[in-house]
């Protein structure tokens, strides 16, 4: 049922896949047992590059998941240079196995964007502000995701209703929906605000196929939108983090603990969006996407009858 009604979807014959749902590419979660769930169940599936810690890693990583199946798949470069000196390296590791999808994260890089096309994959970028969605446009991508509020990890402060149909009206490119989307009804909110698809993560990181602990499984289980903290302490961008884990690593820092290990506040700080107010459940993620995906577009033809029928009682 929902196949047949996103066959028209610009993300989905821009991708080629079944559903207009993203995989959203989450940091030490989205591994290649996660990935080729989202992609199988006609998503597409993402990853960070800065899950594996070299090249060559990455290359194998890449490798193992091509093994694993044969849908789209999508790879998450961050272009700033403090934050991931390798960049190039990994852009050129992508490039080189055919990754359908790079997804690029702080920063603009037009020869970059050229680079990318050239070699067939297409290119998306995340986004916060109008402003930087112009400047993604200018570039060439072939879409922008509007990293709304509420969105786990880096994520911007204004309001979906509000951030989807500014950057839409703004530019040409398609709109990607991110922000607390956990269900098929979050997700038709989305499409109804103008988006052209949706990005989901934190709903993804409780699932078999989420290399994420238990512990954080199950604290995203327990967790209400009071739960979630935004704050830029951790790499000093602002984004969504679990308050517990948050709480906890700033005693740790306070009682003089960390020794230094830089790395520790990414292992045990834990991200997630305000999402969490839907997830009650850990289930298979092949399911969730298409369960969200019919849902959704169970939603959207109940809307579209009742305004039909509010139409003619009106007459």
């Amino acid at each position: 049922m929902s196949e047949s009604y996103f066959q028209n979807n610009r993300i989905c014959r821009m991708l080629g896949v079944k559903h207009p749902i993203i995989g959203a590419p989450m940091f030490l979660v989205s591994y290649p047992d996660l990935v080729t769930a989202v992609s199988g169940a006609g998503g597409i599936g993402c990853f960070p590059s800065a899950n594996y810690r070299t090249i060559e890693a990455l290359d194998a990583g890449i490798q193992e998941i091509r093994s694993r199946t044969t849908h789209p798949i999508g790879v998450n470069i961050i272009l700033r240079e403090d934050h991931n000196p390798r960049w190039r390296s990994q852009f050129e590791t992508a490039l080189k196995n055919k990754v359908e999808l790079i997804i690029f994260s702080l920063g603009v890089k037009r020869d970059v964007v050229r680079e990318a096309r050239a070699a067939g994959s297409k290119v998306f970028f995340d986004v916060t502000t109008l402003k930087h969605a112009r400047l993604a446009a200018a570039s060439g991508v072939d879409a922008v995701i509007a990293v709304a509020q509420g969105a786990g990890g880096h994520a911007g402060s204004i309001t979906p209703f509000t951030l989807i149909q500014q950057i839409k009206a703004a530019v040409e490119v398609p709109v990607i929906a991110a922000g607390a989307i956990s269900n098929g009804a979050q997700m038709a909110a989305a499409l109804c605000l103008g988006a052209d698809a949706v990005y989901v993560g934190t709903r993804l990181i409780a699932t078999p196929e989420a290399q994420a602990s238990e512990d954080y499984k199950r604290m995203i289980l327990d967790a209400s939108p009071e739960d979630i903290i935004y704050s830029e302490k951790v790499s000093g961008i602002p984004a969504n983090w679990l308050k517990d884990s948050f709480s906890r690593w700033e005693k740790t820092q306070a009682e003089g603990g960390d020794d230094g290990d830089e790395m520790k506040r990414w292992r045990d700080i834990w991200s997630a969006g305000q999402g969490v107010a839907q997830i009650d459940a850990i289930e298979p993620a092949g399911e969730i996407i298409r369960k969200m995906a019919a849902d959704c577009a169970e939603t959207l033809r109940r809307l579209s009858g009742d305004l039909v029928d509010a139409a003619g009682a009106a007459k």
